[in-house]
C-alpha cells in the first residue's frame, strides 16, 4: 500500500493541473458557445479532448472523463481498500443513480440524462452511458449489480413497483452511503464533519422537496440518520409544512446557530443553491484545516472537492454561454475558489 503522505503530495500536485478561478471568469465573459470553446483552448485548460464536433454533450463529456482521470490518478495512490476517495466519488455515484432512475422513468434523452454527472472509478464513462440507454429503473439497477454496486439490491424491490416511490429511492442511496463512509470517517475528525453536513444537507434539500407535496406517508420516514445540525424532529416538521416556504421558514429557527443556516436557498424551491452553497462551504473549511495540517487529509478531501467543482463550474459556464446568460450571472454561480 501506498503512503498516506504520497497520496496528500500527489493531491497537492494535481491541484496545479485544475483549472484556475480566473481561468473560470474569463471563460464566463464567452459571447456564446463557440467563443467559450475558442476560449477554453487558448486559456489552456487541461481537459480531455471534446470531438470533432464541439457541442454541449461532448464538452459534457469530457468534463467527466477529466474528472474521472483525475479520480484515477489518486485511487493509485491510495491503495487498497475503501478511504477518502470512495466517499467523495460514492457521493457522486449516489446522484448519478438518482438522475438514471428519474431519467428511466420520465422517458427522458440519452444526453439528458447525462447532464451533469460525475464519472468514477465504481462508474466510469462506459457504465454511466448504458445506463442512461436503459429503459426502466429496474433496468437500471439491474445493471447496478451487475457492477456491484452496494445499493442494488435494497434497491431493488423499490423499482419493481409499478410507481417506484422517489424519496424512498433517495432513501436507500443516502443512507448507504452515509454508512459506508461513516465506517471510513470515524478514523478522522475532517472527513467526519464533512460527512455530516452532506447528510444534513441532503436531508434539508429532500424536506424542502416534500413540504406542499401530499402526505399520504409519514414524511419523517424520508429522514436518514448520520448528519449532525439537523434532527429528525425538524426534518419531520420541515417536510409536513403546506408549501415550500413554510418548510423553509420551519427550517431557519432551528438551524439559527448552525453551518447550515448560511446553506439554505433563499428560495425555498431552488434546492440545487444548496448544493452550491454546500461545495463552497466545505471548500472554505477545509482550506483552513488545511492551512494547519497541510500534510493531512484536508489537504485530499479538499482537492477531491476541488475536481467536483471543476467539473460543475466548466459545465455551468458552457451552458451559460449556449443559452448567452449574462456574464455576471454566469460568474455568480462559480464554485471554485480563488486559492
Amino acid at each position: 500500500m501506498r503512503s498516506a503522505v504520497g497520496l496528500i503530495a500527489r493531491a497537492r500536485t494535481l491541484v496545479g493541473h485544475l483549472v484556475t478561478r480566473a481561468t473560470l471568469e474569463c471563460l464566463a465573459e464567452a459571447a456564446d458557445l463557440p467563443a467559450f470553446a475558442r476560449a477554453v483552448v487558448r486559456l489552456g485548460a487541461e481537459l480531455e479532448p471534446v470531438g470533432e464536433t464541439w457541442d454541449l454533450p461532448g464538452f459534457e463529456r469530457a468534463v467527466r472523463q477529466t474528472g474521472a482521470r483525475h479520480l484515477a490518478t489518486l485511487r493509485r495512490w491510495q491503495g487498497d481498500g475503501p478511504g477518502l476517495i470512495e466517499i467523495i466519488s460514492g457521493d457522486f455515484d449516489r446522484k448519478s443513480i438518482r438522475r438514471m432512475i428519474r431519467g428511466a422513468m420520465q422517458g427522458a434523452p440519452v444526453a439528458a440524462r447525462l447532464d451533469g454527472l460525475s464519472a468514477t472509478p465504481q462508474l466510469p464513462e462506459r457504465v454511466l452511458s448504458e445506463l442512461a440507454r436503459q429503459s426502466s429503473p429496474s433496468a437500471v439497477v439491474g445493471l447496478l449489480a451487475i457492477v456491484g454496486h452496494p445499493d442494488a439490491a435494497a434497491l431493488a424491490p423499490l423499482v419493481a413497483r409499478a410507481q417506484p416511490e422517489l424519496f424512498a429511492i433517495d432513501r436507500v442511496l443516502l443512507s448507504g452511503w452515509a454508512s459506508r463512509a461513516a465506517d471510513v470517517a470515524r478514523r478522522d475528525l475532517a472527513v467526519r464533519d464533512l460527512v455530516h453536513l452532506r447528510v444534513d444537507v441532503a436531508n434539508a434539500q429532500t424536506a424542502l422537496l416534500l413540504a406542499g407535496g401530499p402526505h399520504d406517508a409519514d414524511p419523517g420516514a424520508a429522514f436518514v440518520t448520520g448528519g449532525h445540525w439537523l434532527t429528525e424532529a425538524l426534518f419531520t416538521a420541515a417536510a409536513s409544512a403546506s408549501t415550500p416556504a413554510n418548510g423553509l421558514t420551519a427550517l431557519q429557527p432551528g438551524l439559527a446557530h448552525t453551518p447550515l443556516a448560511s446553506l439554505l436557498p433563499a428560495v425555498a424551491t431552488d434546492v440545487d443553491a444548496m448544493e452550491r452553497a454546500y461545495l463552497s462551504h466545505a471548500l472554505d473549511r477545509l482550506a483552513r484545516h488545511a492551512r494547519l495540517q497541510p500534510i493531512d487529509t484536508p489537504t485530499l478531501l479538499r482537492t477531491l472537492l476541488r475536481i467536483e467543482a471543476q467539473g460543475r463550474d466548466l459545465r455551468s459556464l458552457a451552458w451559460g454561454a449556449a443559452l448567452g446568460t449574462p456574464p455576471a450571472s454566469r460568474k455568480a454561480l462559480l464554485v471554485t475558489p480563488w486559492a
